[in-house]
């Protein structure tokens, strides 16, 4: 009977030792999927049973499962304050204001202008009045260092308290100076496993009347105002979705990554290429908007910003643990769907597994 005992408590303690192991070696993957149904309107209620996770071709057992509409998130606000945005930005911070009243009371929440750099103003707060405070005081002037508050914000959004992160980009140009290259901010959003949602104002001819965008509920195409054509992601040149330089599955060995290929424009003429692809990359979006707001006439930022604290509240985190080591060095695919063929899901793409920056 004693020895027995002495097989079942070792059996107990190699078991216990074998999970040790795996705890340490496998870290659990969290990917946030938004569901929409086939007229772009969010699904919700759906359970684990109802999703498929097939990582790099295999499918992968749900070991977390939950639906977002009471969980917080770490929100950075990124705003830019270029000269170009002078008769914008009155709308635009009146805008951001009532998106900041009308998500979780619980979300956390900083705010980083930029314009020939970038500044965190105002560090992580849920007190809605030191926001609205801080839109106040924001003055325009100078270039726009759009990589660099990119890279300042995912930098920072590291440290919230919460393990949904999201980034909100609002600018009306390309970018003109950063220290950071596209490179460089394309390979941030893929490590960052934070949601990146951008607003591009769009340029204003005067005395020209722009016509408003539609703002369905969802993402049907991928960016409401611009949709792609016949419904497909734009693709970049390249040989794959991996970041600048780093290899990923899919891809040969040896074979050179090139950056994407997007157009040079004026310094005041909105790039939504790149807006778009910080989108499609995060498993976030992209809008493109009018700034332009009177008293007879929609403000058409608020507008996708309503649609966009919608969105936060009407999502799924599902988690799963790998085969593989979490610091394995490769890149892996990873696909999410639902047994229900008339539903789209949107989401992260691919991760890294471990660090890709030396």
């Amino acid at each position: 009977m004693n020895r027995l005992v002495s097989i079942v408590v070792l059996a107990g303690v190699s078991a216990g030792m074998l999970w040790s192991q795996l705890a340490v070696d496998v870290a659990l993957v969290d990917i946030v999927a938004t569901v929409l149904d086939g007229r772009g309107r969010y699904v919700a209620d759906l359970t684990a049973t109802d999703f498929l996770v097939h990582e790099d071709g295999e499918q992968q057992p749900i070991r977390h499962f939950s639906q977002s509409e009471d969980l917080p998130v770490s929100v950075g606000v990124l705003l830019d304050t270029s000269g170009s945005m002078d008769r914008k930005i009155e709308t635009a911070t009146a805008a951001v204001e009532r998106f900041l009243r009308q998500i979780h009371p619980d979300d956390e929440i900083f705010l980083v202008t930029f314009d020939s750099r970038a500044r965190l103003v105002e560090d992580f707060t849920n007190d809605r009045s030191r926001l609205a405070a801080a839109l106040r005081r924001v003055r325009v002037g100078g270039g726009t260092a759009l990589y660099d508050a990119l890279a300042l914000g995912l930098e920072h959004v590291r440290n919230g308290r919460h393990d949904k992160r999201a980034i909100l980009v609002i600018s009306d140009g390309e970018d003109t100076g950063s220290a950071t290259s596209l490179a460089g901010a394309e390979r941030f959003v893929r490590e960052s496993e934070t949601l990146v949602y951008s607003l591009g104002i769009a340029p204003q001819t005067p005395g020209v009347t722009p016509t408003p965008p539609t703002f369905p509920t969802g993402r049907p195409t991928g960016t409401v105002g611009i949709p792609f054509p016949g419904g497909t992601p734009p693709t970049f040149p390249g040989t794959g979705r991996g970041p600048v330089g780093i290899p990923f599955p899919g891809g040969g060995a040896g074979r050179p990554r090139t950056p994407p290929s997007i157009p040079t424009v004026p310094a005041d003429v909105l790039n939504m290429d790149v807006l778009q692809l910080f989108g499609e990359i995060s498993g976030g979006r992209a809008w493109l908007v009018s700034g332009w707001s009177d008293s007879g006439r929609d403000n058409r930022i608020a507008e996708a910003l309503d649609v966009l604290a919608e969105e936060l509240r009407s999502q799924y985190t599902i988690g799963y643990y790998p085969a593989h080591a979490a610091d394995d060095g490769r890149w892996h695919t990873v696909e999410i769907t639902t047994r229900n063929p008339a539903y789209r899901v949107r989401h992260r793409e691919e991760y890294f597994g471990g660090s890709a920056v030396e």
